[in-house]
Parts: structure tokens; sequence; C-alpha cells
């Protein structure tokens, strides 16, 4: 049964009659630790006073229930130590992870759910409620710094590690796995699971020894450039028990407790409660106290409802009812959160700076303009007074005239004025389109590994680069293999001398037509018998033979003749025809078609791994589309040598390596080049050096070979000062005419500050103010 998993929340602290204090039970199931935390209740005060935590060996869904519910109670008795004897802890609250919890029904799993309400069973636990830990968390960090949170919360174990993405206070996206090689390698890979845009540069990390060993290793950690981040994150480890306190204090806010030395109510709360008097609540608890609106919603806490009384169905476990308390808040834009976790600084100066366009514009009026042109030379000239008593002539004595007299001094005055200002004031330049002169050259050169730079022996230092790549390869098996059986049968054996003769197994005999056969067993011949007028008579024994090769060839008849070594006095017959003997070819794999594996296998994978060598290259780094080496590792055949087979496969990891260079390197030597072929005195249009690399060849020492064929714009030299000096004091068309002398000059642009157009024609009389700007066509 589940009938334990009651939510009924006691509320001591509203009755009447004033109840002793009262205890709960934050029971923390994480990753690779347990957490006990015994919290008191007083006066709707609530505090933590005890914790205890048992790490785990391994995964805590490793654990039989039986281990569970030991260590459960070991974790609950450590902490419950500093209790007085006659107090126990039975209402709990589970923290429970997030995998634990399905994600579209917020209740916790039909199995995580079964063993909980096994635990409650042994060890006499009233459920209140869960929630996820990395909620809580998130919860708690957002009360304490009043924002919601960004980050990528990472639970690291000895072997494990969970990886939770939060957006806005949210959680968007988690992945957890095995950690392999190192957890920041590990880390890194599962990052590149989550599939933001963008990625909080922001990662904490939830305390344990691990983290704190692996803190430093992530702040050093070279970040893949895969990864989505703006900026190198900002690594943090929370505080020991951090998790216990967030889940302690997330609890505490449901239930309406106020946490003594944690402030986490919101300033919108405190006002409220100042201004709206306390409502009546009756013992039986119908709705939870509401929870600040900070992605307190989603925690999970289950309450007003006793699933013991609830059967469990067949079809499904029912797990611990969700009350959701506020209206879920709406869910971030990826926009705004980047806006937020990244804000863009503008500088002040590309705010404030108007384009000469804009001051231009037609929308200012023309007498506007007027101003914007002259007032600022007008400025320039003093102010001009008259004598007071002056006496002017009698014809002077008419205003009309004296008036126009006067504007007209005035305006002589202010002519000459700006004149003179604008031959010592005026500024040119010059601005001269030449056409760079492409030349081309091709020299030979060397990407070395074991030498840097040098230039005059012709040496571009390179450096190693390799990838690992898993493949396989399928070839014919071509091997022969001759397979059968052996001819038996028995032969008499004849021995003609005057002595008996011992023959041992294995001793060959060799028929009339050249088939050798060997004796089954050992065998001794007596001497032949009679004389020489009775007649002798051999001495005779009859021993099995087997043929020494293979094959139908073998089946002897019947009187066939067989020699014994070259002793003339022992011969053999058989009595009787050889048979068994049988021949057949098979198709088996041969060492040859082993060494065509290997030797194809990184044949069929090297376009692959040029594509990912060039892959890995960063923005100032060039890879020769060449491999210089290539080493076959973890080799699996699935045959053997002589193993019969029509094809021979092979699967094995490929490591390959790649030389690349610095192309500023290679830009430096390209120009060393033409200045040494040409003149030290030639610049180079922008993006005027184009190279094509050829002939790529690896040496021996795995030294690269190569033809280098350079393509270049020069730009002659063109000395300001020398042009300078011809054009002042010369008019715009004499200028013209110089600059159309300097060698590849294709066209010229005088433009003059202030340009008055009635004076534009004459250059500045001040060398300083002329500048010479030189650009390619």
């Amino acid at each position: 049964m589940i009938s334990d998993f009651i939510m009924k929340l006691p509320i001591p602290f509203l009755k009447s009659k004033k109840a002793k204090n009262a205890y709960y039970l934050a029971l923390l199931l994480e990753d690779e630790k347990i957490s006990s935390v015994i919290l008191e209740e007083e006066l709707g005060k609530i505090k933590i006073v005890s914790k205890h935590r048992e790490n785990l060996e391994g995964m805590i869904e490793n654990l039989t229930q039986d281990e569970l519910i030991g260590l459960i109670d070991r974790t609950i008795s450590k902490a419950e130590e500093v209790l007085p004897p006659d107090i126990e802890t039975h209402q709990t609250v589970f923290g429970v992870k997030e995998t634990w919890v399905e994600s579209d029904t917020k209740k916790i799993k039909k199995e995580q759910l079964a063993k909980l309400k096994k635990v409650c069973d042994s060890l006499d636990l009233t459920p209140i409620g869960f929630m996820v830990v990395s909620e809580a968390i998130a919860n708690l960090m957002q009360s304490e710094e009043g924002a919601p949170l960004s980050a990528i919360l990472i639970e690291l174990g000895k072997k494990s590690v969970f990886l939770t993405l939060f957006r806005g206070g949210q959680i968007s996206e988690s992945v957890g796995g095995h950690i392999t090689h190192s957890a920041p390698v590990t880390i890194d890979a599962l990052l590149k699971q989550f599939t933001a845009p963008v990625l909080p540069a922001k990662i904490i990390l939830s305390h344990s020894v691990e983290a704190k060993n692996a803190s430093q290793h992530l702040i050093r950690h070279e970040w893949s450039k895969s990864l989505p981040f703006l900026h190198v994150p900002q690594i943090t480890v929370l505080p020991d028990d951090f998790d216990a306190k967030a889940v302690a204090v997330g609890a505490a806010n449901q239930m309406g407790f106020e946490v003594l030395g944690i402030d986490t109510t919101l300033p919108e709360e405190k006002e409220a409660e100042q201004k709206e008097p306390d409502e009546p609540i009756d013992d039986n608890f119908q709705k939870l106290s509401p929870t600040p609106p900070i992605a307190r919603d989603n925690f999970g806490f289950v309450a007003d409802e006793d699933i013991a009384d609830q059967p469990i169905q067949k079809h499904s476990v029912q797990p611990i009812k969700e009350e959701k308390i506020h209206e879920e808040i709406p869910e971030e834009s990826v926009d705004q959160v980047i806006e937020e976790s990244f804000p863009i600084h503008h500088r002040s100066e590309d705010v404030m700076s108007i384009t000469e366009d804009e001051k231009e514009s037609d929308d200012i009026p023309p007498q506007t303009k007027e101003k914007i042109n002259f007032s600022k030379y007008l400025s320039l000239f003093p102010k001009i007074g008259l004598p007071i008593n002056l006496k002017l002539p009698k014809a002077l004595k008419n205003k009309g005239l004296l008036i126009s007299l006067i504007i007209t001094g005035f305006v002589l005055f202010f002519g000459i004025g700006l004149v003179a200002l604008y031959f010592y004031n005026v500024k040119a330049e010059v601005v001269l389109s030449v056409k760079p002169k492409e030349v081309t050259q091709e020299e030979d050169i060397t990407f070395s590994l074991s030498s840097g730079n040098d230039f005059s022996q012709k040496i571009i230092a390179g450096k190693t680069v390799s990838t690992s790549i898993e493949g396989e390869a399928t070839v014919n098996a071509t091997g022969k293999k001759d397979t059968g059986d052996k001819a038996k049968g028995s032969v008499t054996l004849y021995n003609n001398a005057n002595s008996k003769a011992s023959l041992s197994s294995g001793t060959a005999i060799k028929s009339s037509n050249g088939i050798t056969f060997t004796l089954d067993k050992d065998i001794e011949l007596a001497s032949a018998s009679g004389d020489i007028f009775s007649g002798t008579k051999p001495g005779t024994a009859q021993v099995g033979v087997s043929a020494k090769d293979i094959g139908t060839e073998s089946n002897l008849p019947s009187g066939t003749k067989f020699s014994i070594g070259g002793n003339s006095s022992l011969a053999a017959k058989n009595d009787n025809a050889f048979s068994g003997g049988s021949k057949k070819t098979l198709n088996v794999v041969s060492k040859s078609d082993i060494e065509k594996l290997r030797a194809e296998l990184p044949k069929s994978l090297e376009k692959k791994a040029e594509e990912d060598l060039a892959s890995k290259k960063s923005s100032d780094e060039i890879i020769l589309p060449v491999l210089i080496s290539s080493t076959l590792s973890k080799e699996k055949f699935d045959k053997d040598v002589d193993d019969e087979a029509k094809q021979v496969k092979l699967k094995a990891t490929v490591i390959f390596e790649g030389i690349s260079y610095d192309n500023a390197s290679l830009e430096d030597f390209e120009k060393s080049i033409l200045k040494d072929e040409y003149s030290q005195d030639i610049s180079f249009a922008q993006n005027g050096i184009k190279n094509e690399i050829k002939n790529v060849k690896v040496q021996k020492n795995k030294d690269v070979s190569a033809s280098l064929k350079i393509t270049a714009g020069l730009l002659p030299k063109i000395d300001n000062g020398e042009v300078v000096n011809k054009l002042k004091n010369k008019s715009a068309k004499e200028a013209k005419e110089i600059l159309a002398t300097l060698p590849q000059v294709t066209s010229s642009e005088i433009k003059y500050s202030p340009n008055l157009f009635f004076l534009s024609g004459i250059f500045p009389r001040l060398p300083n103010n002329i500048k010479v700007t030189v650009q390619p066509e």
C-alpha cells in the first residue's frame, strides 16, 4: 500500500492552546548522497537544528531496497542524536532528483514512489510533500540574489555528473552521464547535448569533494569552440549543505513558516502583510500558504491529500499530488535571457555621433545651414567699434550714404580676412588611387616539425595535429587450403636378411608409384630361414600404414609393392587395396588478406580525416592537405588466418596525423621573398598577397615539402614629403597634372576642409595642411 503518503500539514502555532515545539524531517535523496535535516518549529518560526549526510559509493538507483532503507535509517539516526530522548521525527519532506519526477504530470514516477512507500513503512515516516532539489536550490539562490536564476547547475559525484540548465528561474533542459576521462571533459561533452542557442556563462557546482577538486580544473579548462558561450563561463561552488538548506527553506515557505536566520520574504509580501489582516485558518488546513512568485510554483510540493486512502491501481501508482499555488510564470524568450545575462554596452561616441549627411539634411532650413557653415569663421574676427566723436565730412553726414559705406567697408574687410584665413587654415587631403603591380613567384619550401621559421632556408615551422576515426573495411579472402583424409590400409613386411629387423612407428615406406606411407606402430621382423638347397624363406609381419599426405591418389590397389629406405633386404606389399584418401580445396583467410585490410582501412578514411582536421583549425591556422601518418588501434578481425571464409572484415580506430602552420608566418615569408626579389621599399595592397600550395609530399622525417606559388599586388613607394612640396601653392589643375605623373597612379581626388567652392582651386600654403593618402585601385 501507499497509505503513508499523506499530505496533512499540522499547524500547531494556529491552535488556541500552546503546543509543544514540532519537529520535521527533510530527507534529500540525490545521485551519490543521502542527507537528513532536522527542523524545529516554534510559534510559526522554523530553524535547522541538525543535519547529517551519507555519501554513497555509486548511484542511488543501484541500491537495493534494503540498502536504501538501511542508509536512510542511519542518516536519520545520526541527525536525531541532538534531539531529546522522547522526540522522534516522523513528518517528512522529501527532496528528490529531477529524474524521479514525471516532466508532464510533475508527480513522482511509479517505480520511485514504490521505493519511498517502503522506506516510510519501514522507518515509520509520514510524508507531507516532496520537491525537486535542483528547483529548491534555484529558488533559494533567487531569494538571496533577487533575480531569476540563469545558469547551469551541476551535481558532480565520483562516478556520475548531472547538468541542469536554468533559464529565467525555470528548468529548460537537463542531461547526465557517467564520468569518462575527467570531469571537465565529460561536462564539456554533455553541454553539447543542450539545444539552447546560447548558454549562460555561469556554472554552479553543488557542493561536494569532487566539485571542489574539479572547480579549478574547470576554470582552466578550454571549452569547445562549438559551445554557444558568449564569453568564458564563471565557475562557482555552492556552500556545504546548500542543497539541504534549500529544501528546508522551501518546505518551510510552503508550510507557511518563517525561517530563522534567512529572510526569504520579498518586499511586496512584507507590504501585503502590513496591509492585510491574518485570515483564520482551521485545523483542517484547506490551502497552503502562498509563496512568493519567484519560480516556486514548480516545486512539486504536495498538500491536503492522504494518498494512504487511495488504492493502488493495476495500471498505475498514484504519486504524491502536486498543488499549483501560483499561475505559471511565462517563459522568457531567448533574446530576453541573452540580454539580461549579457548586457550590450554601447559606446557613447557611437550614440552621440552625427553624420555629415544628417547635418546637411534637407530638414534643416537654409538659414540654419548658412549659420552652420560660416558662424565659426565669423567668430574669429575682433569686434569693430567706431569713435564716438568722429567728425565726418559734410558729404558723409547723409545717413543713407554713411550706412552704405559702413556696410561696404565691413564686407570688404570680411572678404579679405576670409581669404587670408582660408590660405593659412584650409586643409587638403590628396587621395591617390594606385593600380597594384601584379607579380608571380614560385618557391620550393619545407614545413618542418623539428625546426622553427628559417626564411633564409625557406623553412616554415609546422606542428602536428591529429584526429581519431573509427571505421571498418572488408576484403575477399584469397587464401587456399587443402583439407581431407589420408588413405589407410595394411601391408606385409618381408625381411630377407639373416638377422631380425626392428622398425619403429612412423618409418616411411614408398610405393612403386612414389607415394609415401608411414607405419602406424613399432614392428619387429624375424630373420630369413632355410638354406641354399631347400631355399630361403623371409621373415614376415603385418602392420597398418597411413598415407603421409591427404588425397585420393593414396588409395592404392592391392598387390602394390613398397620399398623401405635403401635396405634391399626389406620390402612390403599390400594384400588389400588402400582406402579413405580424400582431398578438398577451401577458400581461407591468408596473411596477405590481413595486411591488405590494414592498408586499405586508413585509405578509406583519409578524406574524412582531412575534413575532420580542417574543422579543428583556428582562424590563424592552416592545415596542409596531406596526412603524414596513420596508426591503427583497437583492431578487431572477424576471422583469423587459415579460417574458411569468403570475406574478412576489420574494425579499428585509425589515428591520423597532419601538419599545420601559422598563416601569419607564411605571409611574413612571402613578403620577405618579394622584397628580396624586388625592393625593400615596396608595400603591399591590403589582402593583396595570395598563394597556392602544390606538390605536397611527406618526407621520411615527417617534414612536408611543397611548391609555393605567390601572387601579389605591389604598391609603389610614394614619398609624401616630395608630393607635398610639389603641390603647395599650386592650383587644382596644376596639382592634377603633377599627380598624374606619379608611378602607377590611375586617378586622384583632392578634398578641401573647409570646402569653400569659390576658393578651393588653390592648395594650402602650409605643407602640414596637406595630407597624402594612397589606396589600391
